[in-house]
């Protein structure tokens, strides 16, 4: 184990062989930032959808979704469920309260002054409106994929998030084979 990291040590033979080649990562293959350009990239093209087709941020849209695929929900069930920022869940609210979009009351007798969210017709008739061209956009992302390779995509991403708290830890794994590296020289 590393003192430093408390990560394994890979075997000698492997930390001399990279020396002699030059290994780096090669941040193509390197499946942490491959996900993450994914990820910007995506998003940055939903971000300016949203704005310019509806005059709302990804957020709202994705608030919206959310009400419309699960119901009335609290902040609480919002951001997490969602997976979202707490404070700008809570910033969306009020913006999108403000707008009409969605209704915010008290849950009567709760203990922690919890408030439901639902959706308003406004919101609903939006959601509506967005539902077509959000089905039409993720045609054209998935583009000539099979139904069987966006399956193993879901699935293989569904593993990887449920792989990130290991990644710190010694695993009884065996190793996949697949080195995210290069040789820098040629």
């Amino acid at each position: 184990m590393s003192k430093r990291t408390g990560l394994q040590q890979r075997p000698a033979r492997s930390a001399a062989k990279r020396t002699a080649s030059a290994e780096v990562i090669d941040f193509q293959r390197y499946i942490p930032t491959v996900v993450s350009r994914l990820s910007m990239k995506l998003r940055a093209s939903a971000k300016a959808y949203f704005q310019e087709q509806y005059d709302i941020t990804l957020l709202d849209w994705r608030i919206l979704s959310f009400l419309a695929s699960n119901g009335p929900a609290s902040a609480y069930d919002i951001w997490t469920m969602g997976s979202l920022d707490k404070a700008a869940v809570s910033r969306a609210l009020k913006s999108l309260d403000g707008r009409g979009l969605i209704g915010i009351r008290d849950v009567p007798n709760s203990s922690r002054r919890r408030m439901l969210v639902t959706l308003s017709r406004d919101g609903r008739q939006l959601h509506n409106r967005m539902f077509d061209d959000i089905l039409i956009r993720h045609e054209r992302l998935v583009g000539e994929l099979s139904r069987q390779q966006i399956e193993t995509f879901v699935k293989t991403a569904e593993y990887l998030e449920t792989r990130i708290a290991q990644m710190d830890k010694d695993s009884e794994l065996p190793p996949s084979g697949y080195t995210p590296a290069k040789s820098t020289l040629e």
